[in-house]
């Protein structure tokens, strides 16, 4: 019988890069003969299990704790959401996935002990979920990490291409965490990247997009970390179909860019790219498309399209930045137009830039404001902008000028060639068989 591995991808964010990466790897661990199972809630729980894997879900939350979400979300429809989202560090998300509490951190940590003891794993793999180490140490298992180089415990750096702003304040996790842990006999911490630390460290990525220190312990770069292709993902006859005596322009803002995806910013791109000459294929990241709006001119929309093999049929794709779509272009050698809607998104995108493979549009200084924030920990701020930071006339310009500079193919060719050295999910399995657990 095959080794048991329990995975914990983050989830409450919305987007699918983390989830992604793990089931890349669940997928080549599966053709093993290993079995299998996620901890893992929202929208993307289904998705998962349909692929035929165990998910444990966390339990629901009570009628009181519902109606207080319910009553959030409504007052959060009355205010103006944020188009992007700057904060400096990981200790954010610690807020962001409702940790206020030590009483909270206790109960996440001991009901995932509880699913330990009913999967009897070999192995934690986690991928940005704050308690995979807490777990591990807890029940004496071995635990893999796979971690961005700009959330690696070693060296944190998520913000590199400037300064963080005066305006930003970190909210502090060590009154949340430490007291639980120290109850636990485990080290107390200072950041919430200390979290993510494991026996085995794998970055999805290449050094040229995710660079470490030389001599940093226990971590391998793998590559990129994406799926196979699935039979639902076969290519339609519209995409075969493109044509190939223009350019093509794939346009997509993914699953983690809630206030700003899907069909708001159809005008936008029709602004853009009306009359441009050019094919421009969008996708609303599974916002329903208006009959009208399907195909208008020279711009094709879906809510849905096959974003890998779409990539491929691209002259530059423009996207939010997120961790899928950014190694897709890397993979098939296709230079971009990044667009991001929060830091780590932006961080990714000045990554592709500084490698000559992308443009970055952000916001300026000018356009953030604070946003303050209280918790468990105490108070923090973060900076928002409740604006898009670029005009349809600013879009064009920057596809225009990817699209008319070859060293912007040749740069995102590089980097095809430099990925294709690495073994992506295979690579990852066989550094977890080296482990010796599996």
């Amino acid at each position: 019988m095959g080794s048991r591995v329990l995975f914990f991808p983050s989830y409450r964010g919305g987007g699918f890069g983390h989830i992604g990466r793990c089931l890349a790897l669940a997928e080549d661990l599966t053709r093993r003969g290993w079995e299998i199972a996620f901890v893992l809630g929202g929208p993307y729980a289904d998705l998962v299990g349909a692929r035929g894997w165990r998910v444990f879900t966390p339990p629901s939350p009570s009628p009181l704790a519902r109606l207080k979400q319910r009553l959030r979300a409504a007052i959060g429809r009355l205010q103006p959401l944020p188009v992007y989202l700057f904060f400096s560090d990981l200790n954010f998300q610690a807020v962001r996935d409702g940790f206020h509490t030590s009483q909270v951190v206790q109960q996440e940590a001991e009901w995932e002990l509880d699913i330990v003891n009913q999967f009897h794993p070999d192995v934690l793999v986690g991928d940005a979920w704050l308690l995979t180490s807490v777990v591990g140490h807890l029940v004496d298992l071995p635990v893999v990490q796979i971690v961005r180089a700009a959330i690696h415990p070693a060296h944190p750096q998520l913000v590199w291409w400037r300064d963080i702003p005066p305006g930003i304040r970190s909210p502090d996790i060590a009154p949340i965490f430490n007291p639980i842990l120290e109850q636990w006999g485990l080290c107390p911490v200072q950041r919430a990247e200390d979290l993510l630390d494991g026996d085995l460290l794998l970055v999805p990525s290449i050094p040229e997009l995710d660079p470490l220190p030389s001599g940093v312990e226990r971590t391998h770069y793998v590559g990129p970390l994406v799926r196979s292709a699935q039979d639902s993902e076969r290519v339609p006859e519209w995409l075969t179909a493109l044509p190939r005596d223009r350019p093509v322009v794939y346009v997509t803002v993914g699953g983690g860019s809630d206030s700003v995806r899907g069909s708001n910013l159809l005008s936008l791109w029709m602004d853009a790219f009306a009359e441009t000459g050019w094919e421009v294929v969008v996708s609303t990241g599974g916002q329903p498309v208006p009959r009208g709006l399907r195909r208008t001119g020279n711009l094709q929309v879906f809510p849905w399209v096959p974003g890998a093999e779409m990539v491929t049929h691209a002259d530059v794709v423009l996207f939010h930045g997120g961790y899928g779509t950014m190694m897709e272009t890397v993979r098939a050698g296709v230079p971009s137009v990044v667009i991001p809607f929060h830091t780590e998104q932006e961080s990714n995108g000045r990554r592709l830039q500084q490698s000559g493979a992308a443009l970055v549009l952000s916001p300026k200084d000018d356009d953030l404001v604070p946003l303050d924030g209280h918790w468990g920990g105490g108070c923090f701020a973060a900076l928002v902008s409740h604006c898009l930071p670029f005009r349809p006339h600013r879009v064009r310009e920057a596809v225009s000028a990817v699209l008319c500079n070859d060293h912007y193919r040749a740069s995102a060719g590089l980097l095809q060639r430099t990925q294709a050295a690495y073994g992506g999910a295979t690579l990852a399995a066989e550094y977890l068989v080296d482990l010796g657990v599996l």
